[in-house]
């Protein structure tokens, strides 16, 4: 290890390779809650049960919070089909006829064909119909019923395995858009004009950029979710991503990884940041305050950050460029340096904000670009890799340069924090760009560029730079790429302790 360092962590060492083997391991859950002991539910068809409607009973016990159901029989092949609803105790919560062999059921969201909503305890009724079977055919069906307990749930979005398998790889996305779910009212309504916006225009807009995934984030509801879980069923390589914007009269924030409402009454009793924080915690979502230093009054609502008894040190993400917005006294950049330099790690993002799905004139689907070092192409994969630190942004969209920012001799990347003996110490960075050619690279030190750190624009389109910073403990260092109209890429840091 770098003897420029003096005696590096070697624990930390160890948590360095601990994660980058992480990022490497196959595209499973790991947050998923563990299932219990699945219901199995078997039988036989025959001729007698034509055009019946069967029923077979199970039992839901208080506290679940989900429930999947898989189906499979035989002889489908012969002529025998089967169709599949269900009822709880007290209403019919959906049929599918036979557009799923599974489905699924929990309080905030449910499969295309089905209802979300509370799972009461007790008799619940699987419904089989059966149009037709021949006669003198036998078939054997099992159904097999899966009751996860309530508590964080997983996404009930999934991109089929052919696009996950990709793999741990840098993926790129827009985490900021509206539809008419809440104001997303900026889109072409074929007449000339404009009008609310369909999910699936936002998701038509990312899908024509070639994103990799991009979030829906509604003010104050997650009544979008169920469109998304639809649209997903379309898209093989884009990850539709659950999101919401708390909207509150102190600002707003918005929240990835969940289907649970959080509440957004900031300044009604009992309703603090910190009570939003810790809700956002317990649903096992990420929370991202939005454009912060946005002015905030009559015509924006809180939409500048002034909560007061913010948690700080709990806040894990920040909205740092928001649409076009990348200098001036409404941007996030000067914002989110000054918490840097109270010592906070929050990884810094982007979004369009779009309500228009790229038809409105300032403002585009994908622009900001983020893009994030994940696993997989999974929505527990991006926010590791948002936790992580590994992102940048491309300020005008995902053509933008691509950039790699390290410390080669420390295994450290963007977003990890080195330990540091007191003194300030040389350390040596490397740079990386792709498609920057022309370009001049700033190297940031706690919120300042370094004079002279890199010298003279890139002189091609594929270059690597070493460079050398004296740092202290407490310091971070980043990059910004940038050209003759302004910044191209905003890095995040890396941080040392």
């Amino acid at each position: 290890m770098a003897s420029s360092l003096g005696n590096y962590n070697r624990p930390r060492m160890l948590t360095l390779l601990f994660t980058m083997l992480l990022l490497a391991v196959d595209p499973g859950d790991a947050q998923q809650v563990p299932s219990p002991s699945d219901l199995v539910i078997e039988g036989t068809i025959t001729a007698a049960d034509r055009l019946a409607w069967l029923e077979r009973r199970f039992t839901v016990p208080a506290g679940t919070g989900r429930i999947e159901v898989d189906t499979s029989f035989t002889h489908g092949d012969q002529g025998t089909a089967l169709e599949f609803g269900i009822y709880d105790p007290l209403r019919f919560r959906g049929a599918s006829r036979f557009s799923k062999k599974s489905f699924f059921i929990s309080r905030t969201s449910a499969s295309p064909s089905y209802h979300p909503g509370d799972l009461p305890a007790g008799e619940w009724r699987l419904l089989i119909g059966v149009p037709t079977i021949r006669d003198g055919i036998e078939s054997e069906y099992r159904i097999v019923v899966r009751l996860t307990k309530d508590g964080p749930m997983p996404s009930p979005l999934s991109v089929p395995p052919a696009s996950a398998a990709s793999g741990s790889k840098w993926y790129q996305g827009d985490l900021h858009t509206h539809t008419v779910h809440s104001d997303g009212f900026g889109c072409a309504n074929g007449t000339g004009g404009s009008g609310p916006c369909a999910v699936h225009q936002v998701i038509d807009a990312a899908a024509r950029l070639g994103l990799d995934f991009v979030a829906v984030t509604d003010h104050n509801t997650t009544s979008h979710h169920n469109d998304l879980a639809g649209l997903q069923l379309q898209r093989d390589h884009l990850l539709l991503l659950r999101g919401q914007e708390v909207t509150t009269f102190y600002g707003h924030a918005n929240v990835y990884g969940t289907s649970e409402i959080i509440d957004f009454r900031i300044g009604h009793p009992g309703v603090t940041a910190r009570e939003v924080f810790s809700q956002v915690r317990r649903h096992g979502g990420l929370l991202s305050i939005n454009h912060p230093a946005r002015e905030t009054g009559e015509k924006c609502t809180g939409c500048g950050w002034t909560a007061p008894d913010t948690p700080w040190d709990e806040l894990e993400m920040m909205e740092v460029v928001n649409g076009v917005t990348v200098n001036g006294p409404t941007a996030g950049e000067p914002f989110w340096h000054a918490r840097l330099n109270e010592g906070r790690r929050i990884t810094g993002v982007g979004g369009s904000d779009d309500h228009g799905a790229s038809t409105r004139a300032g403002s585009a689907v994908g622009i900001p670009t983020t893009v994030i070092f994940s696993r997989a192409l999974t929505e527990t994969g991006l926010l590791e890799g948002i936790r992580a630190g590994r992102v940048y942004i491309k300020v005008r969209g995902p053509q933008g340069p691509d950039v790699r920012f390290t410390v080669p001799e420390l295994m450290a990347s963007m977003g990890d924090s080195v330990k540091l003996q007191a003194g300030s110490k040389p350390v040596a960075f490397r740079v990386t760009a792709i498609g920057a050619a022309g370009q001049y690279v700033d190297v940031i030190c706690n919120g300042k560029v370094i004079e002279k750190a890199v010298s003279g624009p890139l002189v091609s389109n594929d270059v690597t730079l070493d460079l050398s910073v004296d740092v202290r403990s407490g310091d971070w260092v980043r990059i910004n790429v940038r050209d003759a109209a302004g910044v191209t890429v905003i890095t995040n840091p890396i941080y040392f302790r």
